[in-house]
């Protein structure tokens, strides 16, 4: 006699109930049921299961192997059901991303589109801002930051790395000429950043090297920034990505003068979410495929290809 499913239900149940009555009131069945089941287990392995004290009980040794053997079985049909139910769900709802500014531009041409061919009932919303959502709070579902995330119960995925160098505009270097050092700086007129931005380690960067008496202005937003240096405005750090496609910025310095990481965050809680997850593996997808361009190595000015992500190509996140 082959034991059932139905058998090893009653194990768990007694196992997380310890009592009878509690294994009962949990599989919605009366007490004679409980011990039919019990003993038509025993019957079928041919062993004693529990020793019975009054209203208390323990497994046998026996009884353990069992139980145990049911809780693998449980875990592993459960897992087999969310793999079976997420796949057949719907990709469809709202997706809210919380990004930088001056990613959004690059989102909407690039990558988008081809989201919303492939996915046509979802719909994804870009929050670009400097402020830190909270992603336990459902102030977005998805975040990209340029710092890893502390937060314990976040996800973080690191998928990309943006590269920064020193702008200006043509007519200001015509009109002032090129630095030959980063000291040199401190004679030219400055484009610098708000302190409560300087958490951005390259937002900082120049404060080292302006001069006591040189021209300064100082910007609370990164476009406005690029805007400004861009205009003749002065001297300022940008990343890559964005001023190697605005026409008439050149870079002051052939290095980059500053790299820092860009991870896809969200919360452990939406980590089977199917929504959640096709837009976070997208975007991983997307950042990577276009690496040479945020790193500041594309500097051609063509049109980058749109990418959405194969079989395999999902990024390996780590708990933050």
């Amino acid at each position: 006699m082959t034991p059932e499913w139905s058998d090893f239900k009653v194990l768990l149940a007694l196992a997380r109930a310890g009592s009878v009555a509690g294994a009962a009131r949990e599989l919605q069945v009366d007490h004679s049921t409980i011990s039919r089941r019990l003993a038509a287990l025993e019957e079928a392995v041919g062993a004693r299961l529990l020793i019975r004290g009054g209203r208390e009980f323990a497994f046998t040794a026996e009884g353990r192997t069992l139980l145990e053997a049911g809780q693998a079985m449980e875990a592993t049909l459960t897992q087999a059901l969310r793999t079976v139910r997420s796949a057949k769900a719907e990709v469809d709802g709202n997706v809210r991303v919380s990004v930088s500014p001056g990613f959004v531009p690059v989102l909407i041409r690039l990558l988008l589109p081809a989201l919303r061919e492939t996915h046509p009932e979802l719909r994804v919303e870009l929050d670009g801002g400097f402020q830190r959502v909270d992603l336990a709070r459902g102030d977005a579902d998805i975040a990209v930051r340029m710092a890893r995330p502390e937060e314990p119960d976040l996800v973080a995925c690191h998928v990309f790395d943006c590269g920064w160098s020193v702008y200006a505009a043509e007519s200001y270097l015509a009109a002032r000429g090129y630095p030959a050092t980063f000291d040199e700086l401190a004679g030219h007129e400055l484009v610098l950043y708000a302190e409560d931005m300087h958490h951005v380690v390259p937002l900082k960067w120049m404060e080292r090297y302006r001069g006591p008496a040189g021209k300064l202005s100082r910007m609370d937003n990164l476009e406005i920034a690029c805007q400004a240096i861009a205009a003749g405005g002065g001297i300022g750090v940008l990343p890559c990505f964005i001023a190697d496609a605005v026409p008439g910025l050149r870079r002051v310095f052939a290095e980059r003068v500053a790299v820092n990481p860009g991870w896809v965050v969200y919360h452990e809680a939406a980590r089977d979410t199917p929504r959640i997850r096709v837009v976070a593996d997208a975007l991983g997808a997307f950042f990577r495929a276009h690496a040479a361009m945020f790193m500041g190595d594309a500097t051609s000015g063509g049109t980058m290809p749109t990418y959405l992500p194969q079989p395999g190509d999902a990024p390996q996140p780590d708990a933050a």
